[in-house]
């Protein structure tokens, strides 16, 4: 009986330092993330680990911001769909996995990703559009590039308001843009908007320039 406890008690010492080590190491685990949190980063990293199938630890959240959408489509419509012309909260995330980056929108709980399929279909719409009609939109297009590049967000966030010739008079505010004598036309002037805020631009021999120059908040 004497020789049966010490042999135990020898195993028991043995044993002791692994559990020990086993226990602080799951200890010190980070406790796992909600599969239904409504924290908006979560909700992007979720959304991009469930479109590329990887855990959500290899997903990276990069970028942040809170946003108010024009509609239910989180400025993201794919084609085909109608959406609700509201103005909808939420927020948008650029995420990383995989050496990739994803532009994903979020309203709740509600995660999508957004590829920007709007810019596929305008240059669906252009090829059925006349010369003129197609160099119009080839303007409007590099207005909207050049205001995306200086507000630093997708083209696709950026709504066409108006579009006239432009004339040499009624110059938008503040700005008088050159009119070549020796051009039949002194180009157009197209009004763009961005999170309430217009901007015109005005395009004319396959350039467009802001007018007048853009100025940060």
């Amino acid at each position: 009986m004497i020789n049966f406890r010490i042999r135990s008690f020898i195993t028991y010492c043995i044993a002791l330092p692994a559990i020990l080590i086993s226990s602080a190491c799951e200890d010190s685990r980070p406790p796992p993330i909600p599969a239904d949190s409504d924290d908006p980063g979560t909700v992007a990293r979720q959304a991009v680990a469930d479109y590329l199938s990887l855990p959500l630890a290899d997903i990276t959240l990069v970028s942040l911001e809170a946003r108010e959408f024009n509609d239910s489509s989180l400025d993201c419509p794919e084609p085909g769909m109608a959406y609700q012309q509201v103005i909808t909260p939420g927020h948008r995330a650029v995420v990383e996995a995989r050496g990739r980056r994803f532009d994903v929108r979020i309203s709740g709980s509600h995660g999508k990703l957004c590829r920007h399929t709007r810019r596929a279909g305008q240059r669906k719409d252009q090829a059925r559009q006349t010369p003129r009609e197609s160099a119009v939109a080839s303007l409007v297009a590099l207005a909207r590039e050049d205001l995306a590049d200086a507000l630093g967000i997708a083209p696709e966030e950026i709504r066409q308001l108006d579009i006239r010739a432009y004339d040499g008079e009624n110059p938008p505010p503040g700005c008088r843009p050159r009119c070549p004598k020796s051009a039949e036309t002194c180009g157009y002037v197209i009004g763009l908007v961005h999170d309430g805020r217009r901007f015109d631009f005005h395009a004319v021999d396959g350039k467009a320039a802001p007018c007048p120059p853009i100025s940060r908040f």
